[in-house]
């Protein structure tokens, strides 16, 4: 093998560790999480459920009245932002998750289309 050769074949496998490397830094949400939501009106409780389909990642949410994917989801470093878009008395309302990822869960606060706000939790589900 010649030295150009042997430096290709060590260029490529770097690419390859490092590209495993960031995409695990890139998704450390995903897994199934037990998620708690306090809005001025009540605690609600669910399972979110986060995971990679392709070079996109996916939210869904479930809960005894069902499952119900989110609008979008992002993943940056330790930055979390999920939308979902529920049905409230009768209006679809979108609700923004902002948060950060911690090594002992996530947590953040919550906006409910502009006419209250709130918090939110997440710990991995056992």
């Amino acid at each position: 093998m010649t030295v150009h050769a042997r430096l290709a074949a060590l260029v490529l496998a770097l690419v390859v560790v490092a590209t495993g490397v960031v995409a695990y830094a890139q998704n450390t949400a995903i897994g199934e999480w037990d998620f708690t939501t306090e809005s001025p009106v009540s605690t609600t409780k669910s399972v979110l459920v986060i995971r990679q389909e392709g070079d996109k990642v996916v939210a869904f949410g479930k809960s005894p009245a069902g499952e119900r994917k989110y609008d979008s989801i992002e993943v940056k470093d330790q930055a979390i932002t999920m939308v979902i878009t529920i049905q409230y008395e009768g209006s679809p309302m979108v609700i923004t998750y902002v948060g950060e990822i911690t090594k002992d869960g996530m947590a953040g606060a919550a906006d409910f289309g502009g006419m209250a706000t709130g918090t939110w939790s997440a710990v991995t589900r056992k």
